[in-house]
């Protein structure tokens, strides 16, 4: 396996652990994390040791935390991650402070949720709990609430572009440029094409 292959490979992996920390936390639906793991582990695109690894984490979204059993099949690279899945599993969700709320623009808010779309869990974490608080508060202009609910269902996995309908004409069109760009990120509900079988 060649240089570009293992980095294809960990991004890959560094995607199901995401992803099932964001499904365990109900951060996104359940069913768009156990799908694509299922198809992994039944599949046979992926390498042996990664289709242990995806029927492992799909036993953690089952509701699985006792990480002894949980790791007995794997190889030990496998198992350390196993370890750090359950770790963040358990981390509280973080606080957004208040100055990043005050000071997010609209062009930055948009920036960041391609940002978490694309696997940064924490920060993922992060704005779930920022586009809540935006959609439910009357101090903020309709428009505003709108544009945080929409947010929040693009980062729940909504890719259809029904939702831009929501959003006031300034909102819409760097929203659309979003879901466009999503879409063309990954076939694949958050693992891309690849072992999910999207190479269709």
């Amino acid at each position: 396996m060649d240089d570009h292959q293992d980095a294809d490979q960990a991004e890959k992996i560094e995607k199901m652990v995401t992803l099932t920390v964001a499904g365990a936390k109900g951060i996104v639906p359940l069913g768009q994390v156990a799908l694509p793991l299922a198809q992994i582990a039944n599949g046979k695109l992926a390498p042996a040791e990664v289709r242990d690894f995806a029927r492992t984490l799909s036993r953690i979204l089952k509701g699985e935390r006792d990480p002894i059993t949980l790791v007995e099949a794997l190889t030990p690279e496998f198992a350390e991650l196993v370890w750090e899945t359950l770790a963040q599993i358990e981390a509280p969700l973080p606080d957004i402070d208040v100055e990043y709320r005050k000071d997010v623009s609209f062009e930055t808010l948009v920036e960041k949720v391609a940002e978490a779309c694309t696997g940064e869990v924490m920060l993922w974490q992060q704005l779930w709990n920022f586009t809540e608080e935006l959609s439910a508060d009357e101090r903020v202009p309709p428009d505003v609430r709108a544009l945080g609910r929409v947010l929040k269902k693009i980062l729940a996995g909504e890719r259809q572009t029904h939702v831009l309908a929501q959003l006031s004409p300034e909102h819409r069109w760097a929203v659309e440029q979003l879901l466009n760009w999503l879409n063309e990120q990954s076939t694949e509900p958050g693992l891309g094409p690849g072992w999910a079988g999207g190479d269709d």
